[in-house]
């Protein structure tokens, strides 16, 4: 049994949270209000902005994993929660006199500039030019220059409960060009969760794992592509508009190679599985 916390016990940390208390570890479960979290996980108030709301954290810790989300989407924002939040976590930590096996930074894939359709993975540069992009890059390298070895997980576009954006344009006939290609990129909320719970499992198991993995499906696709096969999956959608925002979106592939070669299986390899599970749930 393991002692790990999760800090920003959202979507994804708090659905991580229950699955490995489930499997035998335990878990606590830092965010700034007490709402419960799910059975077995312990919930600690605690704002990752605010250092002095960090001092009860638990002790002994074996695995730490920061996934808070901003609560505000500025740049002041996520200077707060990710670099400076990630510099609070680790100085509590520290000073405890306790040293993690391993830290995990949920970050993502903003972090690169490449918008000419080009493929990247880990070792593809990154020269961010959105603040958010920025900021995240300056969270990895802040948990990377730490004192506890780390694994920054850069995630794409997360659909899945709750995460109906695709679903609603396509219902209410969003389209777009097939020209130029818009490639996109995605992945569900449960193999987020997933690839998170086997990276800490490996470190748990004295496996060696690498400091970045670029975690989305096995699948690029257009942004046209996915609209249009949505739309006939659906089948009684509104007449189509354009999508005002459709040539401000990425435009890159990435790729999940090393995930891969790693040993993890994805659940739903391409949005077509996804989707099609969302759908079916939603009784379409």
């Amino acid at each position: 049994m393991a002692r790990i916390l999760v800090v920003g016990a959202g979507d994804i940390g708090g659905q991580l949270a229950i699955k490995l208390v489930k499997s035998g570890h335990q878990v606590w479960g830092l965010r700034r209000s007490n709402k419960p979290i799910g059975e077995g996980v312990i919930t600690v108030v605690g704002d990752v902005s605010d250092a002095e709301t960090l001092l009860g954290i638990p002790s002994n810790i074996d695995i730490l994993l920061y996934s808070v989300a901003s609560p505000e989407f500025s740049e002041e924002g996520y200077h707060r929660y990710y670099f400076s939040g990630i510099q609070h976590v680790l100085n509590a930590l520290k000073a405890q006199g306790h040293k993690p096996k391993h830290a995990f930074f949920t970050s993502s894939t903003s972090v690169y500039h490449q918008m000419d359709a080009s493929w990247v993975d880990e070792n593809s540069p990154t020269e961010p030019t959105s603040f958010a992009g920025k900021e995240l890059l300056m969270a990895e390298k802040a948990l990377a220059d730490g004192y506890i070895p780390a694994t920054s997980v850069r995630f794409p576009g997360i659909y899945g409960p709750g995460r109906n954006r695709m679903i609603e344009q396509a219902r209410q006939g969003g389209h777009c060009d097939p020209t130029p290609e818009v490639w996109t990129n995605r992945i569900h909320r449960d193999d987020c969760v997933g690839v998170l719970q086997f990276l800490i499992e490996k470190v748990l198991a004295g496996e060696a794992i690498e400091d970045i993995y670029l975690a989305c499906d096995s699948q690029p696709a257009t942004l046209f592509d996915i609209l249009e096969w949505m739309k006939d999956r659906i089948g009684d959608v509104e007449p189509d508009y354009e999508l005002p925002e459709a040539t401000r979106r990425a435009n890159r592939r990435c790729s999940n190679k090393r995930l891969i070669e790693a040993g993890y299986r994805f659940k739903f390899n391409h949005y077509q599985e996804g989707y099609e599970f969302m759908l079916k749930a939603q009784g379409l």
